[in-house]
């Protein structure tokens, strides 16, 4: 067996040993002006234009500033932390950014070390403010809140009825639902505009 050969034997069975098929084998039911085919080897013109489209496509991605090479993650990872801290969880990411709960999890524990670019700009454009309704915030700037239309002689009664309570405002001193914050933040505008 010649060295070549061998050589391509032994990447088709690297290549399985990953859960990977050789682009030959994938090529095969393909019709002719795949890229697919051109990978594996077919010269035609159909395949040579369905190549060219590729990278033509590719290149005009680049041109503006949609390149989505492979990029290390620690940056996404960096910033997923800094999202948990401030009550974004995972699933709200997920939810922003369209990118799959499994890559962001795998992300965050560091399974997954390099991503794409794409993936990479869309976890970083995640803001606090998509936090979803049920994650938690902290309450400071909630209380702040309520304690200036407090001090304008406003109720708890009454900002607990305007915030659609049955008679007390009863909100923890540290952290607040998203949802809840919102909710006082909407009433000091109304209250106080």
């Amino acid at each position: 067996m010649s060295t070549a050969v061998a050589l391509v034997n032994n990447q088709v069975t690297d290549l399985r040993a990953r859960g990977l098929r050789p682009v030959a084998e994938l090529a095969v039911g393909r019709p002719h002006g795949d890229r697919l085919r051109y990978l594996a080897g077919c010269r035609c013109r159909d395949c040579r234009r369905a190549n060219s489209a590729y990278e033509s496509m590719r290149q005009r991605a680049r041109r503006n500033g949609d390149w989505n090479g492979i990029v290390p993650a620690a940056n996404a990872r960096a910033h997923l932390l800094k999202l948990s801290r401030l009550g974004v969880g995972r699933r709200a990411v997920a939810a922003a950014t369209d990118v799959a709960d499994s890559i962001l999890s795998q992300v965050r524990t560091k399974k997954k070390l390099r991503i794409r670019a794409r993936t990479a700009r869309r976890i970083i454009a995640v803001t606090p403010a998509m936090a979803s309704d049920h994650a938690f915030v902290t309450a400071t700037r909630t209380w702040v809140l309520i304690g200036r239309l407090l001090e304008e002689g406003y109720t708890k009664t009454y900002l607990a009825r305007q915030l659609g309570y049955a008679r007390a405002l009863q909100f923890n001193k540290t952290r607040v639902l998203v949802r809840n914050a919102a909710r006082v933040e909407r009433l000091y505008r109304k209250l106080t505009t």
